[in-house]
């Protein structure tokens, strides 16, 4: 990514085009699914992601699998929020859940950044008030090298 492809506003705009795109061949993929391979997805991405990639800073991870993973987490959470919403008793499932996927994400997102040749430290982008965490999510939407780079090979 050339930073000073971002100074030409159509250049932005193709970008933002070709994100939406993308999106949209994902969310097609996603109706397409049934129970069985949801679960198998879930397995492969989430649970996989987890047992395996818990503190992995290094490397990359590819754009459809790091929004796979969050969309998993983000269904594991709402799951969660509803059996603590049934059982109060169990309110506090939620809070351990985040705490135990905080470093895994963030380590997620770094990784991200890695597949678009960005370093680690563009993650204290989100620090900014409200226009950090909106210029981080359309960093991690912007696909990555097809190529190796600095941080690994390219990944499938």
């Amino acid at each position: 990514m050339n930073f000073n492809d971002l100074k030409d506003i159509n250049k932005v705009k193709g970008l933002a085009l070709d994100i939406a795109k993308d999106f949209n061949k994902e969310i097609d993929k996603i109706k397409d699914v049934n129970k069985e391979r949801f679960i198998e997805g879930f397995n492969k991405c989430f649970v996989e992601w987890l047992m395996n990639e818990y503190f992995e800073f290094k490397g990359r991870v590819s754009r459809c699998r790091f929004w796979m993973i969050v969309l998993y987490s983000i269904l594991v959470s709402m799951g969660l929020g509803l059996i603590s919403a049934i059982f109060p008793f169990l309110g506090y499932i939620v809070y351990i859940y985040s705490l135990a996927i905080l470093i895994p994400s963030v380590c997620l997102i770094i990784r991200r950044l890695h597949d678009i040749n960005f370093p680690a430290w563009w993650f204290l982008i989100a620090l900014i008030p409200y226009l950090g965490a909106i210029a981080l999510v359309f960093l991690l939407a912007i696909p990555g090298d097809n190529k190796s780079n600095n941080y690994g090979a390219k990944v499938k």
